[in-house]
């Protein structure tokens, strides 16, 4: 039993459209339809014109205006659609050939208890949801926070200052240059405190729980450099 074709019609492309204007243009309707009769069984062009092709496409006669005369299409509004239909035939013929697997073939999940047809087929969806580590990576990890640890955290500790509002007010410091010139150095004053005096500085201006923080933290991380 022979199936009859169904033939495909499509509206002409703008290359075609310009390529039948001079044909039929300054005649009326009833004058052109004919003409475009006779156009579009190719019997008006000049068929050794190399150049006069049909669109592969829309199917209508034009002239290609292409340095190298390579052109399928007639413009480029019809190119784009013949890439799309060429790209949706190879989509279809990958699916026919080489079609994917549906999940409800390989997972049973309608049942009161779902299950895989197979072990394969578990692992081989279950793995993008549950990646493993490797296994030096948790180990990895902990190395990382025990040092963060030693060290005192990522994070300055925040410290909680007891304020009542008599604490004496901090002296601002000033600097004073004295008058220097080009021929006479200015005087230069140098100062030393005594550990007593630092350790007071320290005491009057941080809290013992900061400072007993900052030991802590020196002593471990001299401890950390040694090795």
């Amino acid at each position: 039993m022979k199936t009859a074709k169904t033939a495909e019609y499509r509206n002409p492309g703008p290359g075609a459209v310009e390529f039948a204007r001079q044909y039929v243009e300054g005649v009326t309707r009833a004058e052109a339809l004919p003409i475009i009769k006779k156009l579009l069984n190719g019997e008006l062009h000049d068929t050794t014109d190399k150049r006069i092709k049909k669109c592969a496409y829309c199917g209508y006669y034009y002239r290609d205006k292409t340095k190298p005369n390579n052109s399928k299409t007639c413009s480029r509004e019809c190119k784009i659609d013949f890439d799309t239909l060429n790209r949706a035939k190879k989509r279809a013929d990958e699916a026919l050939l080489n079609p994917k697997k549906k999940k409800e073939t390989t997972y049973v999940w309608w049942l009161e208890y779902p299950f895989w047809i197979s072990e394969y087929e578990m692992l081989k969806r279950s793995w993008k949801y549950e990646v493993p580590y490797a296994p030096n990576k948790l180990a990895a990890i902990r190395a990382v926070q025990q040092r963060d640890a030693m060290l005192g955290g990522r994070r300055k500790p925040k410290c909680e200052v007891n304020y009542n509002g008599d604490e004496k007010v901090q002296p601002k410091v000033s600097v004073n240059f004295g008058k220097a010139s080009a021929n006479k150095p200015c005087e230069v004053t140098i100062s030393q405190m005594t550990p007593e005096e630092i350790e007071a500085y320290f005491t009057e201006k941080y809290s013992q729980e900061h400072l007993k923080m900052e030991r802590w933290r020196a002593e471990n991380l001299a401890a950390v450099k040694k090795y």
